[in-house]
């Protein structure tokens, strides 16, 4: 009986997909954080902390760095409950990551604590106060490009300094960026641009840092249930939440796994949910595919829809006076 050629079609599609899962398990680089030393800026809380405790949970030695050092203690403490051996570090410093001395400094007493220079960097530091364009202070623009952009340039470029001199192989950097540096829109006017700033850096750097066996990963979630977004939405302007809608935000654990488990994929950018995974397929650039066939197909189906949600952005700004 002859075959129709939508049944050959979709027989080569999942054919292919096969064969392209299998060369990317064959080929990527694996992530095994057991024994490593790994470092979280934005440690104390959210993200960072759960990341922290799910690498623990792995074997990893953990350094975390926070301002506060009443929550990097407690922090801290929940943490070292998590690991799964005596051997374990766990070291918590305070130090505020926009200042350039404190990340060198963050990073020198890192090294003797723990015994060496960290092996894999994870800058989760950040913030988000979302408001009107024209409610805004210069002095608001300036404050998020130093945490949200220049905070983690401080930390990356310590990194890659130290893993050079050190021979680190198959080392990584972890910048953490938002769904908001892949879409934007009335309200995150401060905060979206350095997200999309550290997207430029990434893109840079996954291809300069080869040189140097170091790889290079930025994570793109959406809300994380944490105490940053409960105060993201204390300024959040009526306009910014109608065009966002009603999502749940996703728990820190449930966001420090997706992370996890997109490093262990081998994979550039890594998100959380499918929205975001559409985003990032229609503008990935010349970066590496998470799956070509995937891709290629999320990338048609974002054309229209994003025109579409275009519309509708606007037409809720229009009608918010």
């Amino acid at each position: 009986m002859a075959v129709s050629s939508w049944t050959s079609f979709v027989l080569a599609i999942l054919l292919a997909f096969s064969a392209e899962k299998l060369y990317s398990r064959l080929t990527r680089k694996p992530f095994t954080p057991a024994k490593k030393h790994c470092f979280i800026t934005g440690g104390s809380t959210g993200l960072g902390k759960a990341l922290a405790i799910a690498l623990v949970k792995r074997g990893a030695h953990v350094t975390i760095v926070a301002r506060r050092q009443s929550e990097l203690d407690k922090a801290a403490a929940d943490i070292k409950s998590s690991c799964v051996n005596g051997d374990q570090r766990v070291v918590a410093i305070s130090a505020d990551v926009t200042s350039k001395d404190d990340v060198v400094r963050a990073f020198d007493e890192a090294k003797v604590k723990v015994g060496c220079d960290p092996d894999h960097v994870f800058l989760c530091a950040g913030a988000a106060s979302p408001k009107l364009f024209v409610e805004h202070t210069m002095d608001d623009f300036e404050y998020a490009n130093k945490l949200n952009y220049l905070g983690q340039v401080y930390g990356a470029h310590q990194a890659t300094l130290r893993m050079r001199d050190a021979g680190v192989r198959n080392g990584k950097i972890v910048f953490v960026s938002s769904m908001a540096g892949l879409i934007s829109f009335a309200g995150y006017s401060t905060y979206s641009p350095t997200k999309f700033a550290l997207r430029g850096l990434a893109d840079s750097l996954r291809n300069e840092l080869k040189m140097y066996g170091i790889d290079v990963h930025i994570f793109l979630p959406g809300n994380i249930d944490s105490p940053g977004y409960i105060n993201e939405n204390k300024t959040k302007p009526e306009v910014t939440k109608v065009i966002e809608g009603v999502s749940a935000a996703m728990a820190p654990a449930d966001c420090a796994n997706a992370l996890i488990q997109g490093l262990e994929a081998d994979h550039y950018m890594i998100t959380t949910e499918f929205i975001a995974e559409v985003l990032r397929s229609a503008t990935r650039g010349v970066n590496p595919s998470n799956s070509f066939i995937l891709d290629t197909l999320m990338a048609i189906i974002a054309q229209p829809i994003g025109s579409i949600y275009a519309l509708y952005m606007d037409h809720v700004v229009k009608h918010s006076r």
